[in-house]
């Protein structure tokens, strides 16, 4: 008996299902952000810790001494930056009352600069159109303040000059001020303190958590790997290593990174003379751990300062300038030669990921959002369900190049087609480009069209792409701007139009006929459209090693031109045919195959969906059966060297 479909893969609700889960799973996320977010934290600083922790049980140190150990070490690191940027903000505030008086210049000037300029151009269009012009802004801030000061003088006035009497009650008055401002004080110590306390709260059971996530690490381990892989085992630890792996580089990576921005930057900004560059470099290398945002709140920071700190613009200007070169070497340079891509990660997931978890958790969020989402990734590539996490947010490449070459084919995109292929050419010849890309693709277009899947005019598309993209390739000039009504899909033969568009530059016998005996290749083709259009491809690829490589028809073999004699040929490549050959073709190929009975015979049979060989080959002539490209120009090289 047949084992029967899953009902998640043929029922119509599966979609509104899964799509009601996830619904369900954005509303958990957001509703229990406050439980959430604490354990999430711990958990990605417990993978941060956990190569020192690894460290330290290699020592000889058990699992809760070498957890504690590494809770000690780094609560040290922290406790001394903590102390360190207490001092430098100590100093910062009392240097504050020095820069009040730049400060107020450079707000003034901001303000001549955007404020008033917009007044004049509010004044100019309301006389303009005739309107009665508004009150200025400077004219409605002096009445309020103007009318608060007077009552403020007269009180003071009438206390002066009053009775003893009403100086009494003055003083009481006075009294009953006091109570209300300590009162005040109070109230805003309590607000302070009840500020503090959630992110104090938050930190106390992150805390509390990464204890137990360190000291519990075996068994959190083996429980995670019995929840999620069952009785798979060998999966779900496959799943688990590669997920600690990938966060470990990233955390790494990461505090290295911005470990080193942080030195550069604060050296730098020492060097220009900018006060406490230590804090603005400790912020630009916390900050930067928030992507996208972090690290341009911290140039934003640093540069307010400078501009407080001196009466000019020019240590602004500086400034930013500093952190913009520091961040293009590091983002351009610095961090794809250290990791490059080990998260897995593209760079279109990390910013959706940031406005996600942002919009979820908040600064936490952003925080984790490229840890959290690297854990779906791993998810998706260990767990079929979740495979859309990695599709959406891995940076493999979601089609290979061959899918590439055929969409872009479809869709007229030649130059996206060219770039590719000279990017792959760099390191590969043209052969191993035919046989990895090329063919794969032309296979699935011949798929395609045989279940008449493609339109006519995707066809004429199709063609004009890629005699673009082998013409471009060749540096050959061909009829590409002529109109074209054969398609590389539907039996006419771009092949041979390819062909005579190298026959411009090359002669219409493609080349000398008085040669070196042996030094001839010719690529052979039957009537087909694909063994024309394989042929030709063969010969371009053979000819960009330096093997001069004609493409021929069997037709035109029948009537060879004067001059020509056997003996030039030293190999002869026939393409296997689309379909059996007739009578007539095949005792045609009979005849051309006894009079060049001294070439190296090879039948190159690619993945095209060719018949079967010719009978006359099956009949006894020695040959050689290639199925690449690449074995083909090796066998016609290895034949050139023994002759």
């Amino acid at each position: 008996m047949t084992p029967s479909a899953s009902p998640t893969d043929t029922s119509p609700l599966a979609l509104p299902l899964k799509i009601l889960a996830g619904t369900a799973l954005l509303g958990l996320l957001y509703v229990g952000r406050d439980v959430l977010m604490p354990v999430a934290l711990a958990l990605m600083l417990g993978f941060a810790l956990a190569p020192v922790v690894r460290r330290l049980r290699r020592l000889g140190l058990s699992q809760t001494p070498a957890a504690l150990a590494a809770l000690l070490l780094s609560g040290a690191i922290v406790a001394g930056l903590g102390m360190a940027v207490f001092s430098q903000l100590g100093t910062l505030a009392d240097n504050l009352p020095r820069y009040e008086r730049h400060v107020r210049d450079k707000l003034a000037t901001l303000r001549a600069l955007t404020l008033d300029r917009i007044a004049a151009a509010q004044d100019q269009a309301g006389r303009l159109i005739g309107e009665p012009l508004a009150p200025r802004a400077t004219d409605a801030a002096e009445s309020p303040s103007a009318a608060s000061s007077r009552p403020a003088t007269t009180a003071a006035t009438a206390a002066r000059h009053a009775p003893p009497g009403e100086a009494a009650g003055v003083s009481a008055a006075r009294v009953e001020g006091s109570a209300h401002a300590s009162d005040d004080a109070a109230g805003l110590v309590a607000k302070a303190l009840a500020l503090a306390w959630g992110p104090l709260g938050m930190l106390g059971v992150v805390a509390l958590v990464l204890i137990f996530v360190l000291l519990e690490q075996d068994s959190l381990r083996d429980r995670l790997i019995r929840l999620v892989g069952g009785q798979d085992l060998r999966a779900a630890t496959n799943a688990l290593n590669d997920a600690g792996e990938r966060l470990s580089r990233y955390f790494i990576s990461q505090f290295a990174v911005n470990l080193g921005v942080a030195l550069v930057i604060g050296s730098l900004l020492a060097l220009l003379g900018l006060p406490q560059a230590a804090v603005w470099a400790l912020l630009a290398g916390m900050l930067r751990f928030i992507p996208y945002v972090g690290f341009p709140a911290a140039a934003a920071c640093a540069a307010v300062f400078a501009a407080a700190v001196e009466p000019g613009w020019q240590l602004v200007y500086v400034t930013l300038l500093v952190f913009l070169v520091v961040e293009l070497v590091v983002a351009h340079v610095v961090e794809p030669q250290l990791y490059g891509h080990t998260t897995g990660l593209s760079p279109f997931s990390v910013v959706v990921a940031a406005v996600a978890w942002g919009a979820l958790w908040g600064p936490v969020g952003l925080l984790l959002s490229t840890p959290l989402t690297l854990c779906l990734v791993v998810a998706g590539r260990h767990v079929p369900a979740l495979a859309f996490f990695d599709i959406l947010f891995g940076d493999a490449p979601a089609l290979s190049l061959s899918q590439r070459f055929y969409q872009r084919c479809l869709s007229g995109d030649a130059v996206e087609i060219l770039a590719e292929a000279r990017n792959y050419l760099r390191r590969r010849t043209l052969a191993v480009y035919c046989d990895k890309i090329v063919m794969p693709a032309l296979q699935l277009a011949r798929g395609d069209f045989e279940r008449q899947l493609i339109s006519a005019e995707q066809q004429q598309v199709a063609q004009r792409v890629v005699a673009q993209v082998f013409e471009s390739l060749a540096h050959e000039r061909g009829p590409t701007r002529r109109r074209q009504r054969r398609t590389v899909l539907d039996g006419s033969s771009l092949g041979l139009s390819l062909r005579e568009s190298r026959m411009q530059s090359s002669g219409r016998w493609q080349g000398p006929l008085n040669v070196a005996p042996g030094s001839i290749t010719l690529c052979l083709s039957s009537a087909g459209m694909g063994s024309q259009l394989v042929a030709e491809l063969l010969a371009r690829a053979l000819r960009a090693e330096g093997v001069d490589a004609r493409h021929v028809t069997l037709a035109e073999l029948a009537d060879p031109p004067e001059g020509a004699a056997p003996e030039v040929v030293g190999s002869l490549l026939l393409v296997a045919p689309d379909e059996p050959l007739e009578a007539e073709a095949s005792a045609l190929l009979s005849e051309v195959l006894d009079r060049l009975s001294g070439a190296h015979l090879l039948l190159l049979r690619p993945a095209l969906g060719q018949a079967p060989s010719p009978d006359r080959l099956e009949a006894g002539r020695v040959h050689r059966t290639v199925y690449s490209f690449e074995e083909a120009l090796a066998l016609v090289r290895g034949e050139r060297g023994r002759a």
